[in-house]
């Protein structure tokens, strides 16, 4: 019996070469082509799959925010998330928050396959260049965030008003300020600007949330 996958991805051209890769393989069905977290939550709420393969960078709802609602209501399902971001904060970040495993998009299509291998076995996987190094030691403060709050700092580090936050993750504006102030604080920081250069240096600062 054939894995069924779901792929969400806003990008025709990753998820038709996903397609390409797994309908090759043989042993995996691929039975839903998303664009948003929102087309794969309503995907859910009428039919299965085995695993997702999610992108983080996608119009409206937060990739991370997505994570947390999907394993919340359906916490047996297997989830790859398959990004740009080759950070290895963010990778422990999601993998703490419930997915099976990261993947980076620079990664050989081998790669890809051995993760889903992987987690149907039941283990974890990251992609090589994801291996953690000295320098990856200190002290990793967005670890603290959970999964709306990192979403709504990755807004505020894009310079997202609260208002646009607001509308981009069907928020109230109110819940979204709160949010913003709880946020600074275990963050240490003062200002969206110092949000800013935390994410460059988090390498997050082009992350669609």
């Amino acid at each position: 019996m054939k894995i069924e996958v779901v792929i969400v991805d806003d990008h025709q051209i990753v998820r038709d070469g996903l397609v390409r890769l797994l309908t090759l393989d043989g042993r995996y069905k691929v039975v839903a082509c998303l664009s948003t977290a929102e087309e794969l939550l309503t995907f859910l709420r009428q039919s299965c799959a085995d695993i997702i393969i999610m992108d983080l960078s996608m119009p409206g709802m937060g990739g991370v925010e997505a994570l947390r609602r999907v394993l919340l209501k359906w916490p047996e399902l297997l989830l790859i998330i398959f990004s740009i971001y080759q950070n290895p904060r963010l990778a422990k970040h999601v993998l703490k928050l419930g997915a099976k495993a990261y993947i980076t998009k620079s990664s050989d299509s081998h790669v890809l396959v051995e993760g889903i291998e992987t987690i149907a076995a039941g283990g974890e996987f990251t992609s090589p260049d994801l291996r953690l190094g000295p320098e990856e030691s200190g002290e990793d403060l967005l670890a603290s965030l959970s999964a709306k709050e990192f979403d709504i700092f990755c807004c505020v580090s894009e310079g997202l008003s609260t208002q646009q936050i607001s509308e981009k993750l069907f928020l109230s504006t109110k819940t979204i300020a709160n949010n913003i102030s709880i946020i600074k604080k275990k963050l240490r920081v003062n200002s969206g600007n110092q949000m800013m250069h935390l994410a460059i240096k988090e390498g997050l600062l082009l992350l669609d949330c």
